[in-house]
């Protein structure tokens, strides 16, 4: 299986949160999913019946060869703690949690909020087209979104973070350029929910939440996809302020689902201290 293969195969099991079977090992060690903690041995791992099950869209080799460059990399280390006679507890070092953090979005229980919203609007020239896409990349990053070309707009203040950004790749202070919108947010004649609502698309992402909650509540979801269905809306979450959301919107609903689901099974993976 070549690589292109493999990272879409990856992509797939794991809703796009992860492209690399590097990635989707460790994920499966830190959530404690049966493969990683079934199969793992002092001789390496091994996958049993449910881990081949689970794993069949992967080569066998491959999610092995995984877990050993894990190891390699110092992302996992072994411990003399077993969960059976012959299986033993991978540990997830310093720089798997690093790993970790880089990959799996998280869900802000606290949003402060100026009452402001901000507008990032760029003229950067042709031959620069590459600074334009690692800013453009940058924006998406810090959950800016896209109004209209050039045009970006975020509830959260970003002067400091695109100043540091403008400095660290040489843009110019004068290219691009951080001010904010009316105190009511309105844009002409749009009012600011219906701002939002063009921008960051709540509506869809809404629907998604509630799709994850009804599969979620009827058990039509293995754990492993709940998981990676939950974390593929939040990826695409801007988590906006609370006050900023619609009055029915079910993204702090569907993260107690998710906090449930991850509490279903004992968490035997430890992180180094």
């Amino acid at each position: 299986m070549g690589q292109k293969e493999i990272a879409g195969k990856v992509k797939e099991i794991t809703d796009g949160i992860v492209g690399s079977a590097v990635d989707l090992a460790l994920l499966s060690i830190y959530f404690s999913f049966e493969f990683a903690t079934s199969g793992y041995s002092s001789r390496g791992w091994k996958a049993d019946e449910k881990a081949l099950n689970t794993l069949s869209e992967l080569n066998y080799q491959t999610i092995k060869r995984s877990y050993r460059r894990l190891k390699q990399k110092g992302m996992i280390k072994i411990t003399k703690q077993k969960i059976s006679e012959e299986l033993i507890l991978p540990q997830i070092t310093k720089e798997g949690k690093k790993r970790l953090e880089s990959i799996i979005p998280q869900y802000q229980e606290t949003r402060t909020w100026d009452d402001r919203v901000y507008i990032i609007t760029y003229d950067l020239p042709v031959e620069r087209n590459n600074d334009r896409d690692k800013l453009r990349n940058y924006l998406k990053k810090i959950g800016c979104g896209l109004l209209q070309k050039s045009v970006w707009i975020t509830p959260y203040n970003p002067k400091g973070l695109i100043k540091k950004f403008v400095d660290k790749n040489k843009l110019g202070d004068e290219l691009v350029l951080v001010s904010s919108l009316q105190k009511d947010g309105s844009v002409g004649i749009m009012s600011l929910p219906d701002l939002l609502e063009r921008v960051y698309k709540l509506s869809d992402l809404n629907e998604r939440y509630i799709d994850f909650i009804s599969l979620t509540e009827s058990e039509r979801l293995t754990r492993e996809q709940a998981i990676f269905s939950y974390l593929s809306i939040l990826k695409d979450d801007p988590q906006i302020p609370f006050k900023l959301l619609p009055y029915d919107w079910k993204g702090d609903k569907a993260y107690q689902f998710f906090k449930r689901i991850c509490d279903m099974q004992n968490n035997l993976i430890a992180l180094e201290d």
